[in-house]
């Protein structure tokens, strides 16, 4: 039952990062309406968020054996236990990061800059309004960790495909 219940709980977690990952990927396609075409990186966000979101929202629905055949996992009992794992850590570093971006002083000026949107997806937020300290913590902060476990989850699936695959060649 325990198993269960942590396969429910893990494509909950898997859905919910996707469906944010979705969000945000629309939020870029918006902001940067008919430029977006004409600035790569723009696209670029807007493309691996979109699939991030994507793979995260079939592993959550689709059947364990499916995904499983996918991921070429053989023991299905811990086929969500390094996903989730991975989406945590990500989560939890992704969190901390967007505290810290919060704090850096103006004069660094981050606003705008790609590298800025790279460790953090939804600062574009930051450029329509700016929000409160409790609207980072509680909101934007919360809202990038989602985003970034769903990348370390999409991480871990790869990282299980491939020590299956390891395995497999030397078995």
């Amino acid at each position: 039952m325990a198993g269960r219940a942590f396969n429910i709980a893990a494509r909950v977690v898997f859905f919910l990062g996707g469906v944010v990952s979705l969000v945000v990927a629309a939020l870029y396609a918006m902001m940067r309406g008919s430029d977006l075409p004409r600035q790569s990186e723009w696209v670029i966000f807007t493309v691996v968020l979109g699939v991030v979101g994507a793979v995260n929202v079939l592993a959550a629905i689709f059947p364990a054996a499916w995904t499983a055949r996918v991921c070429r996992v053989q023991d299905k009992s811990f086929l969500f236990a390094r996903p989730l794992r991975m989406f945590g850590v990500f989560a939890v570093v992704s969190y901390l990061l967007t505290i810290g971006l919060f704090f850096t002083p103006h004069e660094w000026n981050l606003s705008g800059s790609l590298w800025t949107y790279l460790l953090c997806p939804v600062y574009i937020v930051r450029e329509t309004f700016d929000p409160p300290p409790m609207g980072i913590f509680l909101i934007l902060g919360v809202i990038e960790a989602a985003v970034y476990g769903a990348v370390g989850s999409v991480a871990g699936f790869g990282l299980a495909a491939r020590k299956e695959a390891d395995e497999s060649l030397r078995g």
